[in-house]
């Protein structure tokens, strides 16, 4: 998905390099290319300088929660930083590599923060969380919120995936609480990644599904799925998206409210309506608290078991290209999603499977997957 810019991107960059057999960091951060693909860069030179120089600055050697210690492996680090090189081929590779985390980042970034700051661990500290947030300068309100929320936290580990669910949190009380205006902000990214590629203020539906999937959006995703189906729409620019945002939020009726106003909860449980005008008030309280009392037992729809929905092929590619062959662990996670009530909840759980077996989220197999769980949850069965 996406080849074309994918490759229009790669190009662009290759051609600012045109003819030169060695490129510093410090170039590449000046040129004018997505803010994701300078934040790869910055990513992939301390990667470097880690398995060539910094090894023993992270040894048990070193008190690695020491502030000072801290500090001072953040300043040499930056400073070998400034004087990378790369060569022409490990340039080429990195920018293969950089365009692909730009567009999974601009557009899943919840999985991609996942995927990037834990690597293979399960575990990670509080500090190491906050110093890899350090590269990442696309949608800053992340680092902002879960430092706030981490002064909250006695614990200095952090699990992968508590902080996953620290993510979608933040995310879901941004959707909730955020102007029109700076929710059209924070898609710049988006917009920005596509322009690039494509010389193009439109950005395609299918990746504004992706962007508003990964936020738990889904009024917002059925309606650009609506324009796209029903109406031909392909495409969209920003006032398009400005269009629908308004229509799906109902913003005459809800006092915008920028996301610094309002601090992230860090409980789960805890949720926060939407203010509203003083007149539906009333209603919109009784009708949430009706909503948050109505037994999860009894569920007002029954949702069809995803083994029928499922035939021998499609397990069989599903259990071979997904779960890389371990069918014990294919079984479980369907048996587990069968138990989830919501496509908002059993996206998170696709997103943790992903993680988990490494998968690409924009790979044809891993978008199958998405669809065919997807299906359980549009087509109900009374």
């Amino acid at each position: 998905m996406f080849e074309t810019e994918l490759q229009n991107t790669k190009q662009k960059i290759f051609s600012l390099a045109s003819g030169k057999e060695q490129i510093s960091l410090m170039e590449i951060l000046s040129w004018q290319i997505p803010q994701a693909v300078k934040d790869y860069f910055n990513i992939f030179a301390e990667r470097i300088l880690s398995e060539e120089i910094l090894n023993v600055l992270y040894s048990r050697r070193f008190d690695q929660n020491n502030p000072e210690f801290v500090e001072a492996r953040k300043k040499l680090t930056s400073s070998l930083k400034n004087a990378i090189l790369f060569n022409r081929s490990e340039f080429e590779n990195a920018v293969d590599k950089a365009v692909r985390f730009a567009i999974n980042f601009v557009l899943r970034p919840e999985w991609t923060l996942a995927k990037i700051i834990f690597k293979n661990d399960s575990v990670k500290t509080k500090e190491q969380i906050l110093e890899a947030f350090a590269n990442f300068n696309e949608y800053a309100y992340y680092k902002k919120l879960i430092e706030k929320i981490f002064t909250k936290y006695q614990s200095e580990e952090i699990k992968l995936e508590v902080f996953q669910r620290l993510l979608r949190k933040i995310d879901e009380e941004v959707m909730r609480n955020v102007s029109i205006g700076d929710l059209i902000s924070i898609v710049e990214p988006v917009y920005n990644f596509f322009k690039f590629a494509n010389d193009s203020g439109l950005v395609p539906a299918s990746a504004l599904v992706i962007f508003f999937n990964d936020k738990g959006a889904e009024s917002i995703v059925k309606e650009i799925e609506l324009e796209r189906d029903l109406h031909g729409r392909a495409k969209f620019s920003v006032s398009d998206l400005e269009i629908i945002l308004k229509r799906v939020l109902k913003v005459s009726e809800v006092e915008e409210k920028a996301v610094e106003e309002k601090p992230v909860e860090v409980e789960p449980e805890v949720e926060k309506p939407l203010v509203v005008k003083e007149e539906a008030k009333k209603e919109e309280i009784k009708e949430e608290v009706e909503e948050k009392i109505e037994p999860q037992s009894e569920p007002k729809v029954k949702l069809p078991d995803l083994n029928s929905l499922l035939d021998e092929k499609m397990r069989e590619k599903f259990v071979r290209k997904i779960f890389k062959r371990d069918e014990t662990r294919f079984n479980e996670a369907i048996e587990k999603l069968n138990t989830i009530p919501t496509w908002k909840d059993a996206s998170a759980f696709i997103d943790s499977i992903f993680v988990e077996f490494e998968i690409d989220p924009y790979s044809d197999e891993a978008i199958e997957f998405t669809d065919f769980v997807y299906r359980r949850y549009s087509t109900w069965v009374k």
